[in-house]
């Protein structure tokens, strides 16, 4: 039995108000918390108390971690990628269509921990991570981002992403004359892309309580319906959980309604795939219908705003979402893409965003944006966080009060989510080990990493002017498809 006493803290979730007690940790989780809980467990303790590790956090404010409901770990050493494109065309420098970069499995490590310290620095316990390998080393590939999670003591949930259609088929390209030319065969068939996922979970399923392996079908266009439902029923039969990407651009309207004679969440729910163990990233362009039906399910929308913003994807109908009663998660989305992992700017921007539209009365407050990332949060990962709550995991953030002031309640959390941006976090804590310590990573050869780092991004960036080049090539294609479909901007509503 391992237990830690972490003593006079200001404690602050959604149910308390910054009152200063203690926690008690034994073996990950919270088996007493509150006022004179440290000296009632050691009362209690006998010969087991001289064992206890004793942190005084002098008046330190003491959070539930916040929880990254959706990035890609691989894209992190791509910051500054691209500026000025939308979705499909940055997917394609990005990613896809041919322009994308090739990371080794030591790459992907590398990745996978600079952008796992990002997180821990702007206070994140844990992270919904949809990573991509090259189908040349994938096994290697997708170990080596589990390890870099496990080194640094994140609590991480990846998901092997995977398709098997080729990009131009997942955007209309019916609507430009040629564009049906750019269209490929599938890259393989369902059973021998889903065999590299299944090889994933058997490997990794139950081999940490901190690491779990999902299904990550990329998206819905860039799945073959074979393909999608075999996830499906892989993900039910198999006990695993599950993250796709769902109506991130207009034009996958367009596509479902051509694919499935139904809309993308009427398919869904078609296929059972609407449960607790599913979630989908964006979640953007969504029909007044569609958002009804998904808040009837138990499954999780994770809202991306930096990234939907940037990309200019459009914004998510979140407010419908809330007052539907949808279960709502935050996430960075990947660095290519939004360009930080840092979670107080997606917190902030998860309420602000949606100020612009609809009356006072409808915008997310600090209490909705700090429920979407712990609560829902915890309901995207499958997992007992975001509380400070007896039973509850120990996945803790400590906040410097010289940042963040002692205050009512309700300012504590408005300063949370709308003042911080990640200077005030001092110490991090996940299933109540220190993985950050007075904002030092003990074990952790930080400067080295970045050293590393920084010599990938040199090699990255030598590829550009090939990829930008592949991009000029479609880029004509895109810029019809997008004026064709009326472009992004918006939500559908």
């Amino acid at each position: 039995m391992t237990t830690r006493l972490l003593r006079n803290a200001r404690l602050l979730d959604l149910e308390h108000g910054g009152e200063i007690g203690d926690v008690v940790v034994v073996d990950g989780v919270i088996a007493d918390l509150g006022p004179g809980a440290a000296d009632r467990w050691l009362a209690q303790a006998g010969a087991a108390a001289s064992a206890a590790e004793s942190t005084d956090l002098g008046g330190d404010l003491l959070i539930p971690g916040l929880v990254n409901a959706h990035t890609h770990s691989n894209q992190t050493i791509e910051k500054g990628l691209c500026d000025a494109l939308p979705l499909d065309a940055w997917m394609v420098v990005a990613s896809y269509g041919g322009a994308g970069a090739r990371l080794s499995p030591r790459d992907l490590y590398v990745s996978a921990m600079i952008g796992a310290i990002e997180m821990v620095r702007s206070g994140a316990t844990s992270v919904l991570d949809c990573a991509r390998s090259d189908n040349e080393w994938v096994d290697d590939g997708m170990d080596a981002i589990m390890q870099a999670y496990a080194d640094l003591g994140l609590r991480a949930n990846v998901a092997i992403q995977y398709s098997d259609l080729d990009f131009f088929s997942s955007i209309p390209v019916d609507l430009v004359p040629g564009g049906a030319d750019l269209l490929k065969p599938p890259v393989a068939s369902p059973d021998v892309v889903l065999a590299a996922a299944n090889r994933f979970v058997d490997r990794w399923q139950g081999k940490s309580p901190l690491l779990q392996p999902l299904l990550g079908p990329s998206s819905l266009p860039r799945c073959s319906t074979e393909l999608f439902e075999a996830s499906v029923e892989t993900a039910r039969t198999r006990g695993v959980r599950m993250q796709t990407h769902l109506l991130s651009a207009q034009s996958q309207i367009r596509m479902a309604q051509q694919r499935y004679g139904l809309s993308t969440v009427e398919f869904l729910a078609k296929l059972d795939a609407l449960q607790d163990w599913a979630s989908f990233a964006h979640a953007i362009w969504l029909s007044p219908e569609e958002i009804e039906l998904f808040a009837q399910t138990d499954a999780v929308a994770v809202h991306n705003p930096a990234s939907n913003l940037k990309l200019g994807a459009g914004v998510a109908p979140v407010p419908a979402l809330l007052k539907a009663g949808a279960k709502v998660a935050i996430g960075s989305d990947g660095a290519s893409s939004n360009d930080t992992q840092n979670m107080f700017e997606t917190l902030k921007l998860s309420t602000i965003l949606h100020r612009v539209q609809g009356p006072p009365e409808t915008w997310p407050t600090a209490n909705d944006g700090l429920g979407m990332c712990w609560t829902n949060g915890a309901a995207a990962l499958g997992a007992d966080v975001g509380r400070l709550a007896v039973g509850a995991q120990a996945d803790l953030t400590v906040i410097d009060t010289d940042y963040v002031w002692p205050a009512p309640a309700e300012q504590l959390r408005h300063q949370l989510a709308y003042a911080e941006l990640g200077s005030a976090v001092r110490s991090v804590y996940v299933a109540g080990q220190p993985v950050l310590v007075d904002r030092a990573f003990p074990g952790i050869d930080e400067d080295a990493l970045r050293a590393e780092a920084r010599s990938i991004a040199t090699r990255i960036w030598t590829t550009l002017p090939d990829r930008l080049a592949r991009f000029e090539e479609v880029r004509p294609v895109l810029e019809q498809i997008e004026a064709a479909v009326g472009g992004g901007g918006a939500s559908c509503h």
